[in-house]
């Protein structure tokens, strides 16, 4: 029935299982012949498209990443001012976990197994100063601008990481973000510290 799958098709088949896999029996007690099972192939054709377990968690985690990473990406190339482009990623950040269809579970799964596992944890902290990186970039881009005040946009990048990893591990245990709620009061605290002051405001 999926002999005639396209490669991307198929990659994406074993990833899925492997995915739900993971979360459901953990990486240690995941097989690739359960992977295999699950995706209904063969041993072999998996091992085709993932030389080891390792190698198709690191795909898991890379894909993880992809996902969020996106709307900073898009951002970049973005002509609106600083707090406009901040407000929209927020936003869509809000809109992702709000809108997953299942839980992001496999997000705790990976911080599991960064804790037991060196290579894993190296692979992840890179993501998260990828991710840092590119956050900052955005944030200094307001500063440079005078939209923002005056800041280090690394520490700044820094909590807003924080505060997405923390929306989705909520989201990971079942708890979804009161969109509503948080893009605008959630988000205006987070732009009011940011915002340059007019002169004389604050004193």
């Amino acid at each position: 029935m999926t002999r005639h799958q396209p490669e991307a098709e198929r990659r994406a088949q074993i990833m899925r299982a492997a995915r739900s896999l993971f979360v459901e029996c953990g990486f240690l007690n995941t097989r690739m012949e359960d992977v295999a099972k699950r995706a209904q192939l063969s041993k072999g054709a998996v091992y085709f498209y993932f030389g080891s377990k390792r190698e198709l968690f690191h795909a898991l985690v890379d894909e993880e990443h992809a996902n969020t990473v996106k709307f900073l990406e898009d951002a970049a190339n973005d002509p609106r001012s600083g707090p406009e482009k901040l407000i929209d990623v927020g936003t869509r950040y809000l809109d992702y976990f709000a809108g997953l269809k299942s839980p992001p579970r496999f997000f705790m799964i990976m911080s599991e197994m960064a804790i037991r596992d060196e290579e894993i944890r190296a692979r992840v902290n890179q993501i998260h100063e990828h991710f840092v990186s590119e956050v900052a970039k955005l944030i200094q881009e307001g500063v440079d601008s005078g939209a923002f005040r005056s800041l280090d946009s690394v520490a700044v990048a820094m909590m807003l990481k924080a505060f997405i990893d923390g929306l989705a591990g909520q989201a990971a245990v079942g708890i979804r973000p009161d969109v509503s709620r948080l893009s605008t009061d959630g988000v205006r605290l987070i732009l009011e510290g940011l915002l340059q002051m007019e002169r004389g405001e604050g004193s």
